[in-house]
């Protein structure tokens, strides 16, 4: 009879999560930021979900249970974000790129949550609400408005706010920061540079993106009707993060931060293109991706080092295919394909692709590194020279700075990377790490998301520690409590030494007298 009541309770629990109304939001102008989250948001409209989805680049063909709800960015942060991926290839400049960052994550947050379709999504009503990260915690405000549970997804590697949404530690003393070049840390100078990695990164994000984002979401979510920034960061039900140990390197991790690396990869690639599918087919010699992903626009590559890569396509017996931002390739060679957008994992997928020219972004490292293609990196800012010197640590890849660039030295890493087996037979043994899972990437994302709705926020997951303070989380309120109490001990036992002493010293006075 117990077993009976258990499967039906059971059985209405999971029912219960078969048919909610869930919000994904992801206000962001980097389109590989989004398309990971957006296979998520497929593949549970695929279960019966109602989905909507609110971003910058909707679906081309209509989903069943999926609504695409578009937003414009301004002119202003459309030409910062073209300014932006000019200075990332050209000449990357750390001011600039922080300039666009507070444009496309806090300006770009900001007036999506004040648009005309956000507020009218505002009086439907959501079980779930799904962020999509990048510096805009203030859009968990929406979950307070719903009242529902909420679920963070980031796309790229851990990060300080991340980490400390739900209290994972950072640990640094074994964990890489997402900027660290190595995932080993064996050496003294390795562990320094990653404890201070991750010193800056906490402090800009704590003294920085906190307030900008806490003022952000005072001003959309006003204290008298919502509850605090603090406590709506601290509600968060669930993390998933899009990596895997084996790209990013083991670490401590609660249950409530989930890895699903490689949410991007299906199962079975996508048909490509007709024209694109004829072009990889009919390459007997194989071919070479050339991509430097959404953000990097290689139209921006300087002349020189266009007309070298050109130069140097011309002379190989490969076919190539790359990503220009343009109808037009000044000096195109006949063995290459220009196409301004690429299914970048189906065409990884495709069997003739021999390698792969990247700025080693990491969607692109996991997809290279998922389909068994070697890199060629040509990493510009953030974490993809990390990223590039990672890959290059775990023999699969070859580095190459823009700046450096000659038609001798790509030519030379191209060679190496077509000619070389170990390249390749180390990348298929890279891959076969990277998949061997319980389940598939998909199905872990979807699986968490229905345990989420099932268990009402699963407040049981939520860890204590991600509630204390800095010196509480570090324990610095114990460690100094101790260090009081062991002071206090020595000063009253010195006392009581001192007060014994001076007894012991005036009986012996009397005794010395009276003889």
């Amino acid at each position: 009879m117990y077993v009976k009541f258990s499967s039906i309770i059971l059985f209405l629990a999971i029912a219960s999560s078969e048919c909610s109304r869930i919000l994904f939001i992801h206000p962001c102008i980097s389109r590989s930021t989004v398309l990971p989250l957006q296979v998520l948001a497929k593949d549970l409209a695929k279960k019966g979900h109602d989905v909507t989805f609110v971003s910058l680049y909707p679906f081309d063909k209509k989903v069943e249970n999926y609504r695409d709800i578009k937003i414009e960015p301004s002119e202003e942060i459309a030409k910062f974000y073209e300014e932006g991926g000019k200075n990332v290839v050209d000449k990357p400049n750390p001011l600039k790129m922080m300039k666009m960052f507070d444009k496309v994550a806090f300006q770009l947050g900001n007036e999506t949550l004040q648009s005309k379709e956000v507020r009218g999504l505002m009086n439907e009503q959501f079980d779930l609400v799904i962020t999509g990260y990048f510096l805009n915690d203030f859009l968990l405000g929406l979950a307070d408005h719903f009242k529902c549970p909420s679920i963070v997804f980031f796309s790229a590697s851990f990060v300080s706010p991340i980490n400390l949404m739900v209290g994972n530690p950072l640990s640094p003393e074994g964990a890489p920061h997402i900027f660290s070049q190595s995932n080993e840390l064996s050496t003294l100078t390795q562990r320094v540079k990653n404890f201070l990695m991750n010193i800056i990164d906490r402090v800009i994000i704590k003294n920085v993106a906190y307030y900008k984002s806490k003022k952000i979401y005072e001003f959309n979510f006003p204290p008298d009707k919502y509850r605090s920034y603090d406590e709506v960061i601290r509600s968060v039900s669930l993390v998933l993060v899009n990596t895997h140990f084996t790209s990013s390197g083991p670490r401590p991790l609660l249950p409530n931060l989930v890895e699903v690396g490689g949410l991007q990869i299906k199962p079975n690639p996508s048909p490509l293109p007709e024209d694109l599918k004829t072009f990889l087919d009919d390459a007997k010699d194989g071919a070479i991706l050339f991509s430097f992903g959404s953000n990097a626009k290689s139209i921006y590559i300087p002349e020189d080092k266009q007309k070298i890569i050109l130069k140097v396509f011309s002379k190989l017996k490969q076919r190539v295919i790359m990503k220009w931002e343009s109808d037009v390739l000044p000096g195109k060679p006949d063995n290459v394909m220009i196409s301004k957008w690429l299914p970048q994992n189906d065409v990884l997928a495709h069997p003739n692709i021999k390698a792969f020219i990247s700025h080693c972004g990491y969607g692109g490292v996991i997809e290279g590194k998922s389909n068994g293609v070697p890199i060629i990196g040509i990493p510009f800012v953030g974490d993809q020279n990390g990223n590039a010197d990672k890959i290059v640590e775990e023999g699969w890849a070859i580095k190459v700075q823009l700046a450096d660039v000659t038609e001798e030295n790509l030519m030379n890493a191209l060679k190496e990377i077509l000619n070389n087996p170990k390249y390749r037979d180390t990348v298929k043994k890279q891959a076969f790490l990277a998949k061997d899972r319980p389940m598939s990437a998909q199905d872990t994302a979807v699986y968490w998301v229905e345990y989420v709705l099932r268990h009402n926020g699963a407040p049981h997951l939520h860890y204590p520690g991600a509630d204390l303070n800095f010196f509480q989380a570090n324990s610095i309120d114990v460690i100094l409590f101790i260090f009081a109490v062991i002071y206090a001990v020595f000063k009253v036992i010195k006392l009581i030494c001192g007060f014994i002493f001076c007894r012991s010293k005036k009986g012996s006075s009397k005794k010395l007298k009276r003889n």
